[in-house]
């Protein structure tokens, strides 16, 4: 009994999830989840821990809190001075001699990295490199530098997925999956987002509106599953709260959409000025300097610290601050400085080749950038405006989009870490927006491609869509002489007609020469072992009569199909304006031809771009 209701539940798995592709996937995602949800857990630990010895006993630096935390000391703005100079430098100086030393694709923001395993290296990440990121990460962060947790976690849940199915000898579609589903566990519990945290992984690849579903469910399991760990360990609560005295669950004011509609302009702006800075101080300023690279995150530190003196608030996340804007805490004008200040301070930190994330940093650009604007936009307008505090949360979910790429994942997990839902509608139409507005070329991610197509990692995963890029027309042979057989042609002429023939299949047409059937030389051998076969056999007793046909401008891949479905090697070409009328005969070793031809060619133009 109890064995019959194994096979049964078994039996309907199987029709849900595809065991047979993706069994092993759900299995080890879980245990990909418990092990990044505790991996998050210790991290989160070291470098909360780490922040309070260095910035708040060193510097005497003491952010406000955010959330659910628990402020045990009233915020506090830097006492030494001289620190705010001296830890990020040797912050910076300490990540740059331990990433460039043991694994130097650990700079940088994290997430990069992981696209480019995906796409590019199988999946493939080493066992060193989560280790070494975590630690760069720790350094980076808890000295003050401009940085987010995304990243590193990322890139450590990505390296702990991709190292266990190594182990366990998976196969590379399944590494790349694994891998996924490891990043994912990792966002999802550190920003308590596991919705937002699988949707990321599937959609960061890409930079247009391509989605990686086949790695949403392993990558749903492991985030879920690494969120209840965490939170476990930290409790639930939200990354950010919002106040009780705002009520943002409210049906969108059409007044209000032109609004919007400017927030959405000015995150694109602000977002072109973002990427041009990120990428234009790496390429123009640091990669120039003529010393080695451990000493260029030293100096990046060095230049955040500058900054720092006068806006000590860009040190660290910044969720702190992010939290007093949503209060209404915050002057207009200084959260104008602190969201431009906040643009410099995290290229100084991540382009110089620090290690961090730049989710937590776009999150406090777009907060500062919605806030001024809702809160100015609720003086002159307070009729119509009248709950400025949303332009902060959907500043925050729209500036991201924007920069990453990643509409559907910014605009969810914006909600989850709030536990506000009300403002789905304004956010859509602001990411959505502002992604319009930003072209492919905009984004934090260079390793994006735009689709699947461009992806080394579905190399193998387009012979249909290959076809169905070739017509008939570009491959049947029109010199190739063919044989009619008029349908009363007798048996033996037909046999002294095919023992001359190079062709294997043969056409029968009535006096007009229009196709009614066709019979190959496999139907001829047929007919001459039957002992009662002489002249009374014609052709059109040996021809199939429902033949299939292609028309030149039908696809390869339709072609292929009838040649599998029916177990021919030719097909007859008609005419588009009479199905009767053969113009040229179609073979499957032709469209063979043709196919490995585009392969090659393909692989070429691939091998050239990268």
């Amino acid at each position: 009994m109890l064995r019959r209701v194994c096979e049964k539940a078994f039996e309907h798995v199987h029709t849900i999830f595809d065991t047979e592709s993706s069994g092993r996937l759900i299995l080890f995602s879980p245990v990909v989840g418990v092990f990044i949800g505790l991996g998050t857990a210790a991290f989160f630990f070291c470098v909360h821990g780490a922040q309070e010895w260095i910035l708040g006993v060193g510097m005497g630096y003491i952010p406000p809190a955010a959330g659910s935390q628990v402020a045990e000391t009233a915020p506090q703005m830097p006492t030494h001075w001289y620190w705010v100079l001296l830890i990020p430098t040797l912050g910076g100086l300490a990540c740059g001699w331990l990433v460039y030393g043991y694994a130097p694709e650990a700079e940088g923001h994290g997430t990069d990295a992981m696209v480019r395993a995906f796409h590019r290296q199988g999946g493939k990440i080493r066992a060193r490199t989560p280790l070494v990121k975590a630690v760069a990460s720790v350094l980076t962060i808890s000295t003050g530098g401009s940085a987010g947790h995304e990243g590193p976690i990322a890139q450590i849940g990505a390296g702990f997925g991709s190292v266990l199915a190594d182990k366990l000898k998976l196969s590379e579609r399944e590494r790349r999956l694994l891998m996924l589903a490891g990043g994912a566990g990792g966002i999802g519990a550190i920003f308590r987002a596991p919705l937002g945290g699988a949707l990321f992984v599937a959609e960061v690849l890409y930079s247009t509106a391509a989605v990686e579903f086949e790695a949403v469910v392993p990558a749903a399991i492991a985030s879920i599953t690494a969120f209840v760990v965490f939170t476990g360990i930290y409790g639930s609560g939200h990354v950010f709260t919002v106040p009780d005295s705002v009520s943002l669950d409210t049906q969108l004011n059409l007044a209000e959409l032109p609004f919007y509609a400017g927030l959405a302009i000015l995150c694109a702006l602000t977002a072109a000025f973002y990427v041009t800075s990120f990428y234009g101080l790496r390429d123009k300023f640091f990669a120039k300097l003529p010393i080695p690279s451990m000493y260029k995150t030293a100096i990046g530190g060095f230049l955040l610290g500058v900054l720092a003196l006068f806006f000590p608030q860009i040190m660290g996340g910044g969720y702190g601050w992010v939290q007093l804007a949503l209060d209404n805490q915050m002057p207009i004008r200084l959260m104008i400085m602190l969201g431009l200040a906040k643009v410099l301070a995290t290229s100084f930190t991540i382009s110089s080749g620090g290690s961090g994330g730049v989710f937590a940093p776009s999150l406090f650009i777009g907060a500062m950038l919605g806030g001024a604007y809702g809160y100015a936009c609720n003086q002159f307008f307070p009729g119509i405006v009248t709950q400025p505090e949303a332009y902060v949360l959907v500043g925050m979910g729209a500036f991201f989009a924007g920069v990453a790429k990643v509409p559907l994942t910014a605009m969810l997990m914006v909600c989850e870490m709030s536990g506000s839902y009300g403002l789905l509608p304004p956010m859509m139409l602001v990411s959505i927006l502002n992604v319009a507005f930003l072209s492919r070329r905009w984004t934090l991610y260079e390793e994006q491609v735009p689709g699947m197509v461009d992806s080394p990692a579905h190399m193998g995963d387009f012979i249909v869509d290959v076809l169905e890029q070739i017509r008939v027309k570009e491959v049947m042979q029109t010199d190739r002489p063919i044989d009619f057989v008029p349908e009363a042609t007798p048996l033996p002429q037909i046999l002294r007609l095919a023992s001359h023939s190079q062709n294997t299949y043969f056409p029968v047409v009535d006096a007009e020469r229009k196709l009614v059937g066709i019979f190959s030389l496999r139907d001829l051998r047929g007919a001459m072992t039957d002992e009662t076969a002489g002249a009374l056999v014609v052709a059109t007793d040996l021809a199939t009569q429902n033949v299939f046909t292609v028309k030149p401008d039908d696809d390869l891949h339709t072609a292929m199909r009838w040649f599998t479905r029916e177990n021919i090697d030719e097909i007859p070409v008609v005419d588009p304006d009479d199905a009767r009328q053969i113009i040229a005969m179609l073979s499957r070793k032709n469209v063979i031809a043709a196919y490995n031809e585009q392969m090659a060619a393909l692989h070429e133009q691939h091998q050239r771009s990268s």
